[in-house]
């Protein structure tokens, strides 16, 4: 697969069907999308492609902090996995977000990204100020003989499956249910990094993650996690939170390595949320602390 970096200018040199959306999360809806376009592509036998942004569209539009559920870098991964052959990448900015509906639609993707087939949600919004709508999509699909497929709502115990609400169950620790409406776990990825060693001195070291992208963040608590270091699976007890009975201001994502005692220092590892074993606690002592670590430990070893 292929990550290109463009803007609203890039000509492509081969024609693709493409698939639009902000793609945060890639969840079961924005897979049935990809798919209808790696389908599509074949049939017209050209790429499968997805347009996709570097940044957040709400950066620019409401100046707010990203809440993400992937990384870009993940993105890719899962979009390759799931067989697309070209992601083009840009940056959503003032100049992109001044284009028409109509710019957007004749400018950018047909004469410049040379797309052949389009696929898009029920609710797609594009062009300026969002005022291009799956009505006025189809309307130009026609005038030009593109094809163009939407995709009906997708549904799980009676909800439409967005990045909102799986933005809002990892808020709430719903781990179960975030992994059914993405299809594989929240996944963190962070750099190890050196912490106090208190946990080390009460003989349950932990590895302490540097996660500086803006990801959503859990609820604050102690989750049962995998944690993958080198390609290699562990079982973990993830801390996230401010640890109060250390008097720890600062957010900390911290987690326990069962049966792992190599320095990691500097690597990047990911934490796989699978579920939520209980809320962050104040406890009166240190000892108590521990003794509740040694408790979530065991609930993460007996899974």
């Amino acid at each position: 697969m292929e990550v290109i970096s463009i803007t609203k200018d890039y000509k492509a040199a081969n024609p693709c069907t493409i698939a639009l959306g902000n793609f945060d999360g890639v969840h079961l809806a924005h897979k049935k999308l990809i798919e209808s376009a790696i389908k599509m592509a074949k049939k017209k036998n050209v790429k499968a492609a997805v347009l996709i942004f570097s940044n957040h569209t709400k950066t620019v539009l409401d100046s707010k902090r990203q809440e993400l559920i992937t990384t870009n870098k993940y993105k890719d991964k899962i979009l390759e996995d799931l067989g697309i052959d070209i992601v083009y990448e840009i940056v959503f900015d003032s100049d992109f977000m001044k284009l028409t509906p109509q710019e957007f639609f004749e400018d950018f993707l047909i004469k410049n990204l040379n797309v052949k087939g389009i696929v898009v949600g029920f609710d797609y919004r594009f062009g300026y100020k969002a005022s291009g709508n799956v009505e006025s999509l189809k309307s130009f699909c026609q005038k030009e003989g593109i094809d163009l497929e939407v995709i009906a709502p997708v549904y799980s115990n009676g909800e439409i499956i967005g990045s909102t609400m799986i933005r809002e169950a990892i808020k709430a620790g719903r781990m179960i249910r975030v992994e059914e409406l993405l299809g594989r776990p929240f996944t963190i990825f962070g750099k190890v990094v050196e912490g106090k060693h208190l946990a080390s001195k009460m003989h349950y070291p932990t590895a302490n993650i540097d996660f500086s992208e803006d990801y959503v963040v859990p609820r604050y608590g102690v989750y049962d996690t995998d944690v993958v270091i080198d390609g290699k699976i562990y079982r973990g007890a993830t801390s996230v939170g401010t640890n109060p009975t250390t008097k720890d201001r600062q957010l900390k994502i911290e987690t326990h390595i069962l049966d792992f005692s190599e320095k990691i220092y500097g690597k990047v590892i990911a934490l796989k949320f699978r579920n939520f074993i209980r809320p962050e606690i104040n406890f009166e002592s240190i000892e108590k602390l521990f003794d509740q670590i040694e408790k979530d430990v065991q609930t993460v070893r007996n899974r």
